[in-house]
């Protein structure tokens, strides 16, 4: 986790990920990329920024918190709406809750399903559904210690903080409201070390050396490219530059959804970067 200068985030980073969290003093992409960071606590959503997911502290005042609830709908934030409610909840030492909001009459199968799939991965938070006409409602339902933990809103970020429900929540919030929404997981949070061998070396003695199948080749720290191992079976004493394909990689800030459609060429061994 990496924070940035504002009001609460130093507090709010703290809270979550304990007190060794570096403050970023530079550039936004390149420090979150060093410290492997997973969450990014700003004092506003930044734009098309989507390397890591955000946490946004507004009105935040953890003195006056007497229980953390986040408010869950379905949408692509709910889950870490309610991992940082849990969070929060356990670093305060109050009572943590998830809750869904129906209006009167509606059928509650859509929550309750909601409810149970998040709950399943964090069996310490409370889960309700309440029914409520409007936010005003809502708001008086949770009470005043209560810090909400809300999903990013869609649409123009300062219309919605301006005009729509979020909104009006903040603002009756006494405790705070903390925003959070989710980027996907990138290859940058999850590499590990390379395995990787020299173009010059022998291929009988990088197949005595490697039980990969497909091994990166890398010349003074870069990659110049891959070597199978059916390959360097046949290459005998021979260099494996004579035996060596076309370098294949990811990329640091690419999603992991996107380095797996290298799997097919690399699994089960490690995919170079």
């Amino acid at each position: 986790m990496v924070w940035t200068r504002g009001k609460g985030c130093a507090e709010l980073a703290e809270l979550i990920g304990g007190s060794d969290c570096p403050r970023i003093t530079g550039d936004l992409a390149e420090q979150c990329i060093e410290h492997r960071a997973d969450l990014l606590v700003s004092r506003r959503l930044p734009g098309s920024f989507d390397l890591l997911s955000v946490a946004v502290p507004v009105d935040f005042n953890p003195e006056n918190v007497t229980r953390v609830i986040a408010t869950v709908a379905g949408g692509p934030h709910s889950l870490l709406a309610a991992e940082t409610a849990g969070h929060l909840a356990r670093a305060l030492g109050v009572e943590g809750e998830m809750v869904f909001a129906a209006q009167p009459g509606e059928d509650h199968g859509l929550g309750l399903e909601l409810l149970d799939q998040i709950g399943s991965q964090l069996p310490d938070l409370r889960r309700r559904i309440v029914e409520v006409e409007g936010v005003s409602e809502l708001v008086d339902d949770l009470g005043e210690g209560a810090l909400l933990v809300l999903g990013a809103p869609g649409g123009s970020w300062l219309q919605r903080a301006m005009l729509g429900p979020g909104a009006r929540l903040r603002r009756t919030a006494q405790a705070g409201v903390v925003v959070v929404r989710t980027a996907p997981d990138r290859v940058f949070r999850f590499m590990e070390e390379p395995i990787y061998v020299g173009p010059l070396r022998q291929a009988d003695d990088t197949l005595r050396l490697h039980d990969e199948g497909t091994l990166a080749v890398a010349d003074e720290g870069r990659l110049v490219g891959l070597v199978r191992r059916e390959k360097l079976a046949v290459a005998g004493e021979a260099p494996v530059v004579t035996v060596m394909e076309e370098a294949v990689s990811v990329k640091l800030d690419e999603t992991i959804a996107e380095a797996r459609e290298l799997d097919p060429t690399f699994r089960p061994d490690p995919i170079p970067v």
